[in-house]
């Protein structure tokens, strides 16, 4: 994209006046917004995402992770002292294919905003965490564009076959509906919603699908973040202490490059990237 924002469009600084009011139009012209320079304070993050919806709890208020103690409604991502083995897999500083923010409950967040706290240790461009976007619309042309007759088979699939995705700590009530859904007040394929999760396939066996239709239904998955992987419908974006990032989560997947984990210390220990993000859904 020409646009060095990409999706985001011209950025709305957090001293600017009327700033809840200026980042509602831009979600609702573009579904997705920058909010520059605004301050690291979880409260007052909390109180302008509530101006845009209402933030729901982090869905490990069931873990004792310290990722989810800094407020009743964020998600900490950040690398740990942990074994990089037993992190969870936002901890462990290798990459994070495109996916939907909670894409296992029946309620759909309507917003995943993300505000970098810490961007971490300086790295070459690409090796740093640079946060990824991607339009599902886009993901699906491309789709069409590569076979537009197996498309037409695997769109089908993928909005017509319902399935149901897990989470551990998590309350929710699961969706059972099909990862493409249609959204409110549209009849277009390019305004579809996805639900996309990285722990689909792991899951496919515990469907209630005969063996072909897992079969048919696992490479229609798996064309689709392909598809999303494609550097032609990526957008990535380096974000500065201050950023926050929110898209609409119904029509856009996130995720994230990867960043060095650790590193020696000059004492002999091991040191860990402070890099530091704050997620928080919004209803």
């Amino acid at each position: 994209m020409s646009n060095p924002y990409g999706p985001f469009g011209q950025p709305v600084t957090a001293a600017a006046p009327g700033l809840a009011e200026r980042a509602r139009e831009a979600l609702d012209a573009a579904h997705a917004v920058l909010v520059q320079d605004f301050p690291p304070d979880p409260g007052q993050y909390i109180a302008f995402l509530r101006e845009l919806g209402t933030p729901l709890e982090n869905y490990g208020a069931g873990s004792s992770s310290p990722a989810y103690t800094l407020h009743p409604n964020i998600n900490v991502v950040r690398c740990t002292p942990a074994a990089a083995e037993t992190a969870r897999v936002q901890e462990q500083g290798g990459p994070l294919p495109p996916h939907s923010a909670r894409a296992f409950a029946a309620r759909r967040p309507r917003y995943i905003a993300m505000y970098m706290a810490n961007p971490g240790w300086p790295a070459p461009a690409g090796q740093s965490g640079e946060s990824i976007v991607v339009r599902w619309s886009r993901a699906l042309q491309h789709m069409a564009r590569e076979d537009p007759r197996r498309y037409a088979r695997d769109y089908r699939l993928l909005s017509q076959t319902p399935v149901t995705i897990t989470a551990a700590h998590v309350a929710d009530e699961w969706a059972t509906t099909p990862i493409i859904y249609p959204l409110p007040g549209t009849g277009s394929e390019a305004s579809v919603g996805v639900r996309y999760s990285l722990a689909l396939l792991g899951q496919l066996p515990a469907q209630h699908m005969d063996d072909a239709l897992r079969d048919e239904y696992r490479a229609a998955v798996g064309r689709l973040a392909e598809a999303a992987a494609s550097p032609d419908v990526q957008f990535t974006y380096q974000a500065k202490a201050g950023d926050i990032l929110i898209l609409d989560n119904n029509r856009f997947a996130h995720g994230r490059l990867a960043f060095p984990r650790s590193r020696p210390g000059q004492r002999g220990n091991t040191e860990v990237n402070p890099r530091e993000l704050w997620s928080v859904t919004v209803g």
